[in-house]
């Protein structure tokens, strides 16, 4: 009959619609219970938690996924997202751990970056200038095209110059300053590696280094700190017109550093003797 035809279509429509909610409700469940019986329950619940902030709950799951699923293809994302959360916690040493087990596993390129340069980061914050050294140096060896590595370089010649390992100290920031002479480090490399060289009795290697630091980077601040050891070591060989020179160079460089310096008895001291000496070819006391 005609007038049962409408009735059959909505009753097809609404038992469809009835079959379908079903299905999706059949199919959550299923889910669920899959997730319950592997590492996905945990692990989904400590980046959910991590997500909104909660880290002690993220913290707890994340412990418990990989207690009770050491072996599983969830592992290594789960040692290194908890790394992460006790790494802003400063926890560093528990992150170094965690960061060294996701190491071991099947990380993205960009993670495994993270994960060495943190693991580097957290053991200079902990008082450890030797490991960290070793870590950045590392990270500069593996990552040589990252724009980073020129950092890591710097910060391994200042772990190793603390760990008293000049040698390491000075291989790492002649690197730097060769291999990437247009970084914000390379100046900074340079003038570490004269101050080695001075600090270690060999202040005609570092008058050569503070000359070239000049001359490569003339509008640097390191290059205003050499300048100013210039113009010293000119004044005491004599040599007043020079360290005028110098020290003029420098404060154009620099003169808040200059006038920060200044500030010592040592310089103040220094700087009327200089005035003596030569009088008006010495710019005006900044």
């Amino acid at each position: 009959m005609l007038w049962r035809l409408p009735l059959r279509i909505f009753w097809w429509l609404f038992g469809g619609i009835i079959r379908a909610v079903v299905a999706i409700i059949l199919l959550l469940g299923l889910a669920y219970f899959v997730m319950r019986l592997t590492p996905l329950d945990e692990f989904w619940r400590a980046r959910f938690y991590a997500r909104i902030g909660k880290t002690a709950e993220a913290e707890h799951w994340y412990r418990i996924g990989l207690q009770q699923h050491p072996k599983s293809r969830f592992a290594t994302q789960g040692h290194y997202e908890l790394a992460e959360l006790l790494y802003e916690q400063e926890r560093f040493s528990e992150a170094i751990g965690h960061f060294g087990k996701a190491l071991e596993g099947n990380l993205t390129p960009e993670q495994k970056r993270e994960a060495l340069l943190k693991i580097a980061e957290a053991y200079l914050k902990s008082g450890k200038p030797l490991e960290a050294a070793k870590r950045f140096e590392q990270f500069a060896q593996l990552f040589s095209e990252d724009e980073r590595a020129s950092r890591a370089l710097f910060l391994a010649g200042e772990g190793y110059r603390k760990a008293h390992r000049n040698k390491d100290a000075r291989r790492c920031w002649e690197k730097l300053s060769s291999k990437y002479p247009h970084s914000p480090f390379a100046p900074k490399a340079l003038w570490a590696l004269a101050d080695l060289a001075e600090a270690e009795g060999n202040e005609t290697l570092a008058r050569q280094i503070y000359r070239k630091l000049v001359e490569r980077y003339p509008q640097s601040a390191e290059a205003a700190k050499a300048n100013a050891r210039l113009a010293v070591w000119h004044y005491k060989q004599g040599d007043y017109k020079a360290a005028a020179r110098a020290y003029t160079e420098a404060l154009k460089a620099a003169p808040d550093l200059l006038r920060e310096a200044l500030q010592s008895e040592a310089l103040q001291k220094w700087w009327r003797k200089l005035k003596e000496q030569i009088g008006s070819a010495v710019q005006p006391k900044p």
